[in-house]
């Protein structure tokens, strides 16, 4: 994945309930890198609009 489009494979992004809706949270082996970790959470407001887990 590294090789083709750049991405790390040591990070694993999980949905887990937050209050009344949902967040992700981000792991990783090394130092998060701050630009990837708010393109996953912008990513993650605009589908948190589309998709409700509660239903």
């Amino acid at each position: 994945m590294e090789e083709i489009c750049g991405l790390p494979t040591d990070i694993a992004v999980s949905v887990v309930p937050y209050e009344d809706t949902w967040k992700v949270e981000i792991m990783t082996n090394g130092p998060q890198d701050a630009g990837r970790t708010d393109m996953i959470e912008a990513i993650a407001g605009r589908l948190r609009i589309q998709f409700d887990l509660k239903s």
